[in-house]
């Protein structure tokens, strides 16, 4: 049995096929009873959309997410969010971006990023923020970009902000509270449907989580369980809205992380021409290795993340290039983000979790080899095979 740092998609049988199938089920449920409760709300805020011509239409079930995203956010950082000030998150914006300009200056910039996030952006959490106002869902969003966690979230829930302005105090309270309510629900049904999984989660928060203090990846690490759930189930909304465009296409790649190779003794053999990583598959025994076998016949191409601050320089070669589909593949908490950012740029595009964390760089000093379940790959590469269904179609 693999170490268990925080979450843990194998069952006794030792696959994750399981989950998946509670992942499916678990989804249905979520759109049901989100529906049931905010379909208003997600009508207007469509209507908005087209009338307004923001962006081009998505589907109802993806703003619903974007309501849910919403919710746990709100529940998880509104106390942080209005106890820091301007300053605070403007000089944090600006050491974020100097890390992705000078990538020479990164070691130093995290280290002071590191330190200054958690004296400036943390505070205790005594209460749930009662003062459902706009100005305090703006105060969010700014703190979340000020993390550097949430880049791709904050686009898609910035994108609200000129829909709320069109509403009332009272109105959009209303909607707020709303979303909150329904949150409480979801975080219940995640612990209920899904909490075996995630069961580590809490320990990890009482007792490893000190061990971050002022590292640069402590909002990472410290997301709190029902963040797994919204990115379990975000990323199953997006496989099933983006599975058509991406079967379609006439070539395919993966893109794995390199938390998953299992290195012979004479090192990974992996090809690079200074910009891609492709497996050579020198050993039988690593699960990168298994997986190009396994793609081989199939005409797709995996290539090799060394870690996920490298994804968008991976992705901006497929900008807009609709023949060729991406399989992200990553753990929970990377997800949701990295199918956003793949929408954004016009990629057609799907993703299969990690069954459990385990690089250096996050969860584990040693690194623990993970893995991925290859029937799911199979699957999703497969052009009649559905994944999953929508409550409710687009338009």
């Amino acid at each position: 049995m693999e170490k268990i740092i925080t979450y843990s998609l194998v069952g006794n049988d030792g696959s994750s096929d399981g989950f998946y199938e509670s992942l499916s089920v678990f989804t249905d449920r979520v759109l049901k009873e989100a529906y049931a409760l905010l379909e208003v709300y997600i009508n207007d805020y469509y209507n908005y959309i087209i009338t307004t011509r923001r962006e081009t239409p998505r589907s109802k079930d993806e703003y619903l997410l974007e309501l849910l995203m919403t919710g746990v956010f709100w529940k998880n950082y509104i106390h942080n969010a209005v106890k820091t000030g301007s300053l605070s998150k403007e000089v944090l914006n600006k050491l974020y971006s100097l890390r992705k300009d000078r990538p020479a200056l990164k070691p130093m910039v995290d280290k002071v990023r590191g330190y200054l996030a958690h004296e400036l952006l943390n505070r205790t959490k005594t209460s749930l923020v009662e003062h459902y106002t706009l100005e305090s869902y703006v105060q969010l969003l700014d703190w979340m970009k000020a993390t550097g966690e949430f880049n791709e979230e904050v686009i898609r829930l910035n994108l609200w902000v000129g829909y709320y302005e069109t509403k009332k105090g009272k109105e959009f309270e209303s909607i707020l509270r709303s979303i909150v309510s329904f949150t409480n629900r979801f975080n219940s049904l995640g612990k209920e449907m899904l909490g075996k999984y995630t069961f580590h989660v809490s320990s990890f928060l009482s007792y490893s989580l000190k061990e971050y203090i002022y590292r640069e990846d402590y909002f990472f690490t410290g997301r709190k369980e029902n963040e797994y759930f919204l990115n379990m189930v975000g990323a199953e909304i997006m496989n099933r809205q983006l599975r058509n465009e991406f079967i379609v296409t006439s070539k395919k790649a993966v893109l794995l992380p390199t938390c998953m190779r299992n290195e012979p003794k004479n090192g990974c053999k992996a090809k690079s021409d200074g910009k891609e990583l492709v497996c050579a598959r020198c050993n039988s025994d690593c699960a990168i290795g298994k997986v190009a076998n396994q793609l081989e016949d199939k005409g797709v191409t995996p290539y090799l993340i060394p870690h996920s601050s490298d994804f968008s320089k991976f992705l901006i070669k497929w900008k807009d290039d609709g023949n060729t589909g991406l399989i992200g593949v990553a753990c929970v908490l990377n997800l949701l983000t990295g199918g956003y950012e793949m929408k954004r740029l016009n990629i057609p595009s799907q993703c299969v979790f990690l069954d459990y964390c385990g690089c250096k760089k996050h969860w584990d000093k040693e690194g623990l080899t993970t893995n991925l379940n290859c029937n799911k790959l199979q699957k999703i590469l497969e052009k009649n095979e559905v994944i999953g269904t929508s409550v409710i179609s687009v338009g």
